[in-house]
C-alpha cells in the first residue's frame, strides 16, 4: 500500500504543477537547449531555462524578454484580456499566438523554426475557419504553460495538454481532439520488469523520470511511488536523455512521446513497453488532450470549440494528425468524449 495515499482529485492537483521562466517567440523561433552535460532534473519544480530569438516584421531581431512583454501588452497586460475581446483583437492583428512546450509530436519547432505538431496544426485549421491565417509560436517549459497563459504571454495553449479536473479550475478547455495511453521507456529487455506504475512502487530502488508539470507524477504517486523515486525534467528530450545516461531506471510519458524520443535516440539498448492506462482509485484513466484558454476568454474558447466540434463530426481531424503518428483509435475515442465528460 502507498505511504502517500493519493485520491483521484489530489493527483490531478499535482498535475497542475507550475514553474517560472516562460519566454515568448512570435513568428520564426529557435529554442536553444541547455548544453550542460547534466540536464535540468529537479525533484519538484520542473524549472528550466529556455532561450529564443524572434524575427520581427521589419527584418530585425528582438529578445525573448522584449517579445514576451509585447505579447502581454497586446493581450491587455497583467493577464487581462484586451478590450473588445481576444478573438476580435486576433482577427484585427491577423495572427494568433499559441503556447507550446517543444514536445514532439504534440507541439514543437521544426527545422525552419516554425511551430508545428498535432496541436498547432489542428489549431491552425480551426483559426483559419475563424478568419485568422497566421500562427506565431511561444515556447515555454510544459509546467509554465498555464501561468504564461494567465500572464497574457500568448492567446491559447496548443501543446496537447491533457484535460484534468484541477486544470479545469485554472483555465478554460476546448473539447479533446485525441485520447492516448501511457508507456514506459526502459533498458532493452526490461530487466526490472516494469510495465505499470504499481511495478515502480513495488521496487523502492527504481528511479522514475517524468516531465515537469505533466500528469505522470500524479499517476505515479497515486500508485504508491514515493516522491524520492521521481525526478522531473523540463523537456521530453531531457527525460529520455536521463534514461540513456543511466540517471533514471524508467521514464514515463504518453506512448507517442516515448516512441518519438526513443526513435530520436536510436539506441538499441532502450525499448518501449506496451502501452497502458494508469489506474487511480481503482479506475482506469485515459488521458485526453485539448486546447487551453484564459479564464476570461470564454467567447474565444466557445468560437474555437464550435469549429473544432464540427471538424470532429466531419472526420477532418485524422488527416491533420496522422503525419504526427496519431491513428484512428486516438481520434475516435476523442470524438466520443467531451469536456464535460472529464471535468463535469
Amino acid at each position: 500500500m502507498s505511504k502517500h495515499p493519493v485520491t483521484r482529485r489530489s493527483f490531478l492537483r499535482r498535475s497542475a504543477l507550475v514553474t517560472a521562466g516562460a519566454v515568448a517567440m512570435p513568428g520564426l523561433l529557435a529554442a536553444a537547449c541547455d548544453d550542460d552535460d547534466d540536464p535540468d532534473a529537479t525533484n519538484g519544480d520542473g524549472n528550466g531555462d529556455t532561450t529564443a530569438t524572434a524575427t520581427t516584421g521589419g527584418g530585425g531581431t528582438a529578445t525573448a524578454t522584449e517579445m514576451a512583454t509585447e505579447t502581454a501588452t497586446q493581450a491587455g497586460g497583467n493577464g487581462e484580456p484586451a478590450a473588445g475581446g481576444t478573438l476580435e483583437r486576433i482577427r484585427e492583428q491577423g495572427f494568433v499566438r499559441v503556447g507550446f512546450a517543444n514536445e514532439a509530436p504534440y507541439g514543437f519547432a521544426n527545422a525552419q523554426g516554425e511551430v508545428t505538431g498535432e496541436a498547432p496544426e489542428v489549431a491552425r485549421a480551426v483559426m483559419e475557419e475563424l478568419g485568422v491565417e497566421q500562427m506565431d509560436g511561444v515556447v515555454v517549459p510544459f509546467g509554465s504553460l498555464i501561468p504564461a497563459l494567465e500572464a497574457g504571454r500568448f492567446d491559447m495553449i496548443a501543446a496537447g495538454m491533457f484535460i484534468t479536473e484541477e486544470r479545469c479550475g485554472q483555465i478554460l478547455f476546448s473539447d479533446p481532439d485525441y485520447c492516448i495511453p501511457q508507456a514506459f521507456g526502459v533498458q532493452a529487455g526490461n530487466p526490472l520488469g516494469l510495465s505499470s506504475y504499481e511495478d515502480v512502487a513495488a521496487n523502492p530502488d527504481v528511479t522514475l523520470g517524468v516531465l515537469g508539470g505533466g500528469v505522470e507524477e500524479g499517476y505515479a504517486l497515486a500508485a504508491g511511488v514515493s516522491e524520492g523515486q521521481i525526478s522531473q525534467f523540463d523537456e521530453p528530450t531531457s527525460v529520455a536523455d536521463a534514461l540513456q545516461g543511466g540517471r533514471v531506471d524508467v521514464i514515463a510519458l504518453t506512448s507517442l512521446s516515448i516512441r518519438e524520443q526513443l526513435d530520436r535516440l536510436g539506441d538499441s539498448n532502450l525499448e518501449m513497453t506496451e502501452a497502458f492506462n494508469p489506474v487511480v482509485d481503482g479506475e482506469e484513466v485515459r488521458g485526453c488532450g485539448a486546447y487551453g484558454f484564459h479564464p476570461d476568454d470564454q467567447e474565444f474558447r466557445d468560437a474555437f470549440n464550435d469549429v473544432l466540434v464540427m471538424m470532429k463530426d466531419n472526420g477532418e481531424i485524422l488527416p491533420i494528425v496522422e503525419p504526427f503518428g496519431f491513428g484512428e483509435a486516438e481520434v475516435e475515442e476523442a470524438a466520443n468524449t467531451t469536456l464535460e465528460d472529464i471535468c463535469g
